[in-house]
């Protein structure tokens, strides 16, 4: 037997080197296939960050648009209450008062209800992108400790960390693929 030979001997009885390479093999695989999820998840969170942003402006422009839509609706109402009480006996002032209502009622009215329907499925739209989100940070989570601990596993010599890392890692990719089902 040559010395190496005996050397490897010794530390394959104290848990040395093949143990530790085969450790370290294993780790290796589970750290590059948590890795490949972690970047999926990161980009499907920063797709979803700008989703719910994007939906989040949309809204307030469709909010503001009703409040312009309101005021209108209010000074026509004012409009025709005025020109009544004070063009009484006038037709031009209550035929134009009669055209402000009719134009409150055919217009202004349904576009109030339009926005408002626009504004309530954006609402749900939102805490759905927002839910996603949530999910997909959720799994950045599990697989950056599962990284960790598969890592530390190489170092420590410990296969319950490794098995540990690749059970948060599993975990965080059950999270991100639910997210992508939601």
């Amino acid at each position: 037997m040559e010395a190496h030979e005996a050397i490897q001997r010794v530390e394959r009885m104290h848990g040395g080197i093949h143990d530790r390479e085969g450790l370290a093999s294993a780790a290796a695989v589970v750290v590059a296939v948590l890795a490949a999820f972690l970047a999926i998840a990161t980009f499907l969170s920063n797709e979803q960050v700008k989703d719910v942003i994007t939906k989040e402006t949309r809204g307030a422009d469709l909010s503001a648009q009703l409040e312009v839509n309101d005021v209108k609706s209010t000074i026509a109402e004012n409009d025709a209450v005025l020109l009544r009480a004070v063009g009484t006996g006038n037709p031009t002032a209550l035929a134009h008062a009669e055209k402000l209502e009719a134009r409150t009622v055919t217009e202004l009215a349904p576009r109030d209800a339009r926005l408002q329907a626009e504004i309530a499925a954006g609402e749900a739209d939102r805490a759905s992108s927002d839910q996603k989100h949530l999910l997909y940070e959720v799994a950045e989570v599990g697989l950056q400790v599962g990284i960790v601990l598969a890592g530390i596993s190489i170092l420590v010599r410990r296969r319950w960390l490794l098995a540990g890392g690749g059970a948060l890692g599993a975990a965080g990719i059950a999270v991100l693929i639910a997210g992508l089902a939601y």
